[in-house]
């Protein structure tokens, strides 16, 4: 494939995807050993957005990984076009703590919000941003990578911290 081929199957890739893909994933889309050329192709790409002055933009993590990602600006103009996960209030601050605390024990989290936490933690699997290990009569939570790229940050307790104050108020 050409590098421009090799550019537009990695825009796809992106667009395609529901998390942030690592760098070593786009190398292997793309067939290559090279890290450098896989940059390159990611150099591309980016100015490419760059020049296009467009509504996605190409964002790269700390961990190297890259998504395509809609701008700011256009959000509330598509507000009502944008699937959102619906998370209630009680589910948000569930996840907030599992963030704050994790791994946390199921049965710690249940002393901290309550006995409906059962039902919140089951909504929060299925939707994909926790993880639940068995832990002899209970099970260890934990924020999954759906959950940090979702939020828009990459284990990084301090930011999840942060951003989750600025959303349970």
């Amino acid at each position: 494939m050409s590098i421009e081929e090799d550019v537009a199957t990695i825009e796809a890739a992106l667009y395609a995807a529901d998390r942030p893909l690592a760098l070593d994933e786009i190398r292997k889309i793309v067939g290559t050993s090279s890290e450098t050329y896989t940059r390159k192709i990611l150099d591309q790409l980016e100015e490419k957005y760059n020049q296009k002055n467009g509504p996605l933009d190409l964002k790269a993590s700390d961990q190297d990984t890259f998504s395509l990602e809609l701008q700011e600006d256009y959000m509330p103009k598509l507000e009502g076009i944008i699937p959102k996960t619906k998370l209630t209030r009680g589910a948000l601050k569930t996840l907030a703590v599992i963030a704050y605390k994790q791994p946390i024990k199921q049965s710690e989290l249940a002393e901290i919000r309550g006995g409906r936490v059962y039902q919140y933690v089951k909504q929060l699997l299925e939707l994909g941003f926790i993880e639940a290990k068995p832990l002899k009569r209970t099970k260890l939570l934990r924020t999954s990578k759906k959950f940090a790229g979702y939020f828009g940050f990459e284990d990084q307790i301090d930011k999840i911290r942060e951003k989750l104050q600025q959303m349970t108020g």
